[in-house]
């Protein structure tokens, strides 16, 4: 019977031992690398890829069930984004407003996500991003255009950065 023990409490205390000595992963690097593209690099944006993520954020946000249809696209030549919405009758112009400013905010965000060069949005400005790329947003009902914003290259975006949902519910 003490030999049971002991051969017990010997395999236990290798067990033991065995467990406590594995190996841990280390990182060769300290810190995560980032790499950004020089200044000069011309931006290279998916343009498929922007009209998938900012559809898919816009369907999340649950308060837009008045989109009929949604296609953003653009040209890295021309450094344009295009973004056309069909919208169903009767949307109040601050749904489309805020719907607009979301879609900036979603397609700043998907900017700066492909190019770390782009700035994000904050709550004064809508970044850099159209400095460097004129942005079209049409929304129609009918066929008929119900707004439209042209904002050339360098032109400031014309929304307010601050529009949330809750601001116009006040």
């Amino acid at each position: 019977m003490k030999i049971r023990k002991l051969c017990l409490i010997l395999v236990m205390a290798q067990m033991a031992l065995l467990c406590s000595c594995k190996p841990t992963y280390k990182s060769p690097l300290e810190s995560p690398s980032v790499t950004k593209a020089p200044e000069d690099a011309p931006y290279n944006f998916d343009f498929e890829q922007m009209e998938e993520d900012v559809g898919t954020n816009i369907k999340s946000a649950n308060m837009y069930g008045f989109i009929k249809d949604f296609i953003l696209t653009g040209d890295n030549d021309t450094q344009k984004i295009t973004v056309n919405f069909v919208i169903e009758e009767n949307v109040t112009e601050s749904a489309i407003e805020l719907l607009l400013t979301d879609t900036m905010r979603f397609i700043v965000d998907e900017a700066q996500m492909q190019d770390f060069r782009i700035d994000e949005y904050t709550d004064e400005d809508f970044g850099n991003l159209s400095n460097i790329y004129g942005i079209d947003l049409i929304v129609k009902c009918n066929n008929e255009v119900i707004t439209e914003y042209n904002i050339a290259k360098g032109e400031s975006v014309p929304f307010d950065p601050t529009l949330t949902i809750e601001n116009i519910i006040r």
